[in-house]
């Protein structure tokens, strides 16, 4: 190959990868200013022209990434599942209290950031097909890892064994049932939506009756180490 080859070679590589970034980088721009648009107004009263307005791009550009508003639900609701999926990767090594506590607060901050998904939930499944049977896979998903780390702890003597059959899969539903209709019910109650004291307390609370001693005394060291009332 000639140096002028290579020197054309470097630079289309190098163009190539400016393109990609820079495309990156607005599909990214769109996505934040669609769920900034969709927290403030729902999903149903936002279109394209408001994204794009937030956005600062044109609705041209925009389309050109993301076809229509269907393929931005989307791309937002997979970004959510993978961080979501990331948590849990995370958590699910070894499940102790502290994780616990951090899945907590990884998961609350969650809520904030894509507040749209969790208070118009029906909405989005109901138009979203897809996203509604990729969403009930994930939900299962989830509830096998809450269950998992259960398990782990019972068998580390923090958890009281099960008191009847599947105990600790119903344990694992009510946990994922409650953090994400936690948002919702705040916001139908008129209460707070970024105080994580209530959000903490209730689910701990699952989890408190089925303390042994030994987990009883973790539990007391943690709230000591993060300094809250719980």
């Amino acid at each position: 190959m000639s140096k002028c080859s290579i020197i054309t070679a470097v630079f289309y590589g190098f163009f190539w990868v400016i393109n990609t970034m820079a495309a990156t980088l607005t599909k990214q721009k769109i996505i934040n200013a669609a769920v900034h648009c969709f927290n403030r107004e729902g999903i149903a009263n936002i279109r394209l022209q408001h994204i794009a307005d937030e956005a600062v791009v044109s609705v041209g550009n925009m389309t050109y990434h993301y076809r229509n508003k269907d393929a931005i639900v989307r791309a937002i609701w997979e970004q959510l599942v993978q961080k979501q999926r990331d948590l849990l990767a995370e958590f699910r090594i070894v499940p102790l209290f502290e994780d616990v506590e951090r899945l907590l607060t990884s998961t609350f901050e969650l809520q904030q950031t894509y507040r749209f998904f969790y208070v118009d939930t029906l909405e989005v499944m109901r138009a979203y097909p897809e996203i509604q049977d990729a969403h009930q896979q994930h939900i299962a998903w989830q509830i096998q890892q809450m269950e998992m780390a259960i398990r782990f702890n019972q068998s580390r003597g923090a958890f009281q064994a099960e008191k009847w059959e599947n105990q600790f899969v119903y344990l694992a539903q009510e946990f994922w049932l409650l953090a994400d209709l936690w948002m919702y019910r705040q916001c139908v109650q008129n209460s707070a939506t970024d105080d994580f004291d209530p959000f903490r307390n209730m689910l701990w609370g699952l989890f408190r009756p089925m303390f042994t001693d030994m987990g009883a005394r973790e539990f007391e060291q943690l709230r000591g180490l993060l300094e809250k009332n719980f």
